[in-house]
């Protein structure tokens, strides 16, 4: 009786946090030129009537360049 009352506590636990997780995203890419190698690291997710997302961009000189945003209705 334990046993299966553990087994569907972890079970339930994991169904929320799959829950919460499901409108979130994640986004990244590597390009490669003459003068080297830019990156973007893009997330976002919605929650609550409210999205946002971040992005990361990092140049072949190593310069960073980060923005953020956030939309409510």
């Amino acid at each position: 009786m334990t046993k299966f009352f553990l087994t569907s506590l972890v079970i339930g636990t994991l169904s929320v946090a799959a829950a919460a997780d499901a409108n979130a995203w994640t986004r990244s890419a590597t390009a490669s030129g003459p003068r080297g190698t830019s990156s973007v690291t893009a997330t976002g997710g919605c929650a609550n009537g409210s999205c946002s997302r971040n992005v990361t961009r990092t140049g072949p000189a190593g310069n960073t360049y980060t923005r953020s945003g956030t939309v409510t209705r």
